[in-house]
């Protein structure tokens, strides 16, 4: 069997060097303050010289384009720049997958909805979380991927998933009509 890609940017990973790089940004404002501080000690040399900020800038956003391969084996999620593996998931591993609408609140009443793929395991914990929005050619990936696995019947909705989609807690299912706890 071919392997089928998607590429895509893994946002999840893109914030962490986004929020220190502003941050250092805003160290240039503010350097008086900071100078006393360790973070001053390690940030000096990308604050004072603009050229490595700058490809600091431009390098980090790269470093988390990632692709999405799929195969007879599994799912693996891989680095775009470099050929580092992030997370691979057998056919065995995973129980099916769900099409799932995340609605996020925000601070002062503002939602917004995300559409992402969920391979949930066996365990009923998310293993692996795409989202549809931030991946280029997914339809080419879901062909292969209908074949390996289950396809949950329903569209999940979530409010706020926020251990739920980085597989930290069980995926909460909808009750059926008729059934009632005890």
């Amino acid at each position: 069997m071919r392997k089928h890609i998607s590429y895509g940017i893994n946002l999840e990973l893109l914030l962490i060097p986004l929020i220190i790089l502003i941050g250092i940004g805003i160290g240039k404002k503010i350097d008086e303050e900071l100078v006393d501080s360790i973070i001053w000690i390690i940030a000096e040399p990308i604050i004072t010289n603009d050229i490595i900020f700058l490809i600091l800038f431009f390098l980090f956003p790269l470093l988390f384009c990632d692709r999405i391969v799929v195969d007879r084996e599994g799912i693996k999620r891989i680095m775009l720049l470099a050929p580092i593996t992030i997370k691979i998931k057998t056919w065995r591993e995973i129980k099916h997958y769900a099409n799932v609408t995340e609605t996020w609140s925000g601070r002062y009443g503002n939602t917004s909805s995300i559409d992402c793929l969920w391979f949930i395991d066996f365990n009923d914990k998310v293993c692996l979380r795409i989202q549809k929005g931030t991946r280029h050619n997914l339809d080419e990936i879901l062909g292969p991927i209908e074949r390996f696995e289950d396809k949950l019947d329903i569209v999940l909705e979530v409010k706020d998933p926020y251990r739920m989609a980085f597989g930290w807690s069980k995926v909460k299912y909808p009750e059926k009509k008729g059934t009632k706890k005890a």
